[in-house]
């Protein structure tokens, strides 16, 4: 008997958060064989916790608005480092992905004389564009997405640990994992396979993510398979997150509160962002609001718990009801408080991984053969710093593009058979974790590493303090390689395995962050450098490549595609005028 059972699917979807779905949803409609795997319980991925808002260029609130005014705040905020061809797809198909999610039935929040969609500010942005359904956006699109697989019966398998992909003369034919519910090894044999399978922002340790996910498992699973990682020195850290009570520590406070007009305090009772961006003060770009709230509290004008304190109200109980559900009954919950009457403690967390596996981004293909990418696993939409809205809008306009090329090309391609060896050795290797006399605990391990990152690698970093934390970063990995981490227990439901294969991912992800920050000398967007204080265009506008090779990781530099056409010309005028909200 073997000690694996077998699934066949022509495209097998790793992760099932709104990226994975949607593409999901195009290549069932175009007649695929597709299956989706998720690390997560059902219906609950990294999605839901997206609040504030879906950009897309409708023009409802202020009608000037259009796709080229939405690249360029894209680029613009990414400090020219996205890819354009990439910003353009995305602000050109935001419209109609928008719309399309109406038409299945999101709830958007609607103008009650107009039946328009209603549209809200978020930071660093010329228009009003973030559609938005209270403070529950990515609930809702994560809802409607998977009313729609369901209605499609598209097959979904949930929690499933996916421990490696499999390959056969370079390309990839399917994956290998564990079914957590069963303890049972799963072999997927696929013609290709996407993955959608999130971010790394949990590589911190204080992140608007779950304690349980975003550790970089589709970096490692593309990296170990000979794909290219790119930007992964931009990590972005939201301006505010709860800082009190611990427990709350880096919950998300949506961008939407400032976009509804809240505004930032010190201890001292001064609205400092006049300091920082006098124009746009609380709306300004997310790196440098960050860095600003940062600034006040290890400058000593921090609340009593490290944080700032960011007030809404002004505003009534029934329009931040109406508006900021989540964020009311957040703060009733851990802190007691009524943010009607009080105000907030907040502080940075990380949020947001604007590095990833470089792409094709009209297609989805990466370096690798049969290897397709999507969402948060990728880099290059976003460059040095992600514009609030547009992560969830990326998820749908690419799941649709992608799905339609994928669908075209797993029905030009045959099936490559399983390598059985590769098989047993895969599941060797998980076996052994169990066996190894090691004694190092896989969940201590998370939280060194989250210790060591959150330190070293955060919102200001210096050369020191970097190599301080690859050394050690570098000592774990080396531990972790020679057995000395250990699994108790058996394959069902163990959650010392899912830390042992999350620090396997933390250690090949955070290795590529801190040697890619190392070799950025200079200050780009999300990437501050105290050492490096200048950006320097003419040396440092390219991507940091980063490439497994025969004796480790290799970094090397690309240039961005250039800037062509009507947004070389929108990019070369000065608009700043045209931030209608600070007029």
């Amino acid at each position: 008997m073997k000690e694996y059972d077998e699934v066949k699917c022509d495209v097998l979807v790793i992760g099932a958060g709104a990226a994975g779905l949607r593409t999901a949803i195009e290549l069932h409609d175009r007649n695929v064989n597709v299956l989706v795997v998720s690390k997560a319980k059902k219906d609950d991925p990294h999605t839901i916790l997206a609040t504030g808002g879906i950009n897309a260029s409708l023009g409802n609130m202020d009608p000037e608005d259009n796709w080229l005014y939405h690249a360029y705040d894209t680029m613009k905020e990414g400090v020219y480092l996205a890819n354009p061809k990439a910003v353009e797809l995305l602000c050109k198909n935001a419209v109609h992905a928008v719309n399309e999610l109406v038409k299945w039935g999101a709830r958007f929040e609607k103008d009650k004389k107009t039946g328009k969609l209603v549209q809200r500010f978020f930071g660093a942005q010329l228009y009003r564009r973030a559609c938005f359904y209270g403070d529950y956006t990515g609930k809702e699109i994560v809802r409607v997405l998977t009313e729609q697989a369901k209605k499609r019966r598209i097959p979904y398998y949930p929690n499933i640990l996916i421990t490696g992909l499999l390959k056969v003369n370079n390309a990839v034919n399917g994956a290998i994992g564990i079914d957590l519910g069963r303890g049972r090894f799963l072999v997927f044999h696929s013609k290709c396979v996407l993955l959608a399978a999130g971010g790394y922002s949990r590589i911190y340790k204080r992140s608007s993510s779950r304690a349980y996910e975003n550790f970089g498992d589709g970096i490692r699973l593309a990296y170990d398979a000979g794909a290219e990682l790119q930007d992964m020195e931009m990590t972005q850290f939201h301006p505010t997150g709860m800082i009190w009570p611990p427990e709350a520590e880096g919950i998300l406070v949506t961008e939407a509160v400032r976009g509804e007009g809240g505004k930032l305090f010190n201890a001292r009772n001064e609205r400092f962002m006049k300091n920082y961006d006098a124009t746009r003060m609380e709306l300004g770009a997310r790196d440098l609001v960050a860095r600003a709230n940062y600034t006040e509290i290890i400058e000593g004008r921090g609340t009593e718990h490290g944080g700032v304190w960011l007030d809404i109200t002004q505003l009534s109980k029934n329009y931040i009801l109406k508006r900021l559900p989540q964020m009311y009954k957040q703060f009733k919950e851990y802190v007691k408080i009524d943010i009607d009457k009080e105000r907030m403690e907040v502080a940075p967390t990380s949020h947001y991984s604007m590095g990833g596996v470089r792409v094709d981004h009209a297609t989805g293909r990466t370096s690798v053969e049969n290897l397709f990418c999507i969402g948060e696993n990728t880099g290059g939409l976003h460059g040095a710093n992600r514009l609030g809205g547009n992560s969830l809008a990326e998820t749908v306009v690419f799941g649709r593009l992608n799905g339609g090329h994928i669908a075209k090309y797993v029905k030009k391609i045959g099936w490559k058979k399983l390598n059985e060896t590769q098989i047993r050795k895969e599941m060797k290797n998980v076996k052994e974790l169990f066996g190894t006399k090691g004694h190092m605990d896989p969940h201590e391990l998370k939280r060194e590493i989250q210790e060591i990152i959150w330190e070293h690698v955060g919102i200001m970093r210096t050369e020191e303090g970097l190599e301080t934390a690859l050394k050690e970063i570098l000592d774990i990995k080396a531990h972790v390689e020679n057995g000395m981490m250990r699994v108790e227990g058996k394959k069902k439901g163990n959650q010392s395995l899912t830390d042992a294969l999350d620090v396997k991912a933390m250690v090949v992800t955070s290795e590529a962050v801190i040697k890619s920050a190392l070799m950025r000398k200079e200050s780009r967007g999300a990437h501050y450098r105290k050492d490096y204080q200048k950006t320097n265009d003419k040396k440092w506008r390219v991507n940091i490549i980063a490439k497994k090779a025969k004796y480790g990781m290799k970094l090397f530099t690309k240039k961005p595609p250039q800037i062509k056409g009507e947004l070389k010309k929108i990019l070369s005028k000065e608009i700043e005028a045209k931030y209608h909200h600070l007029e």
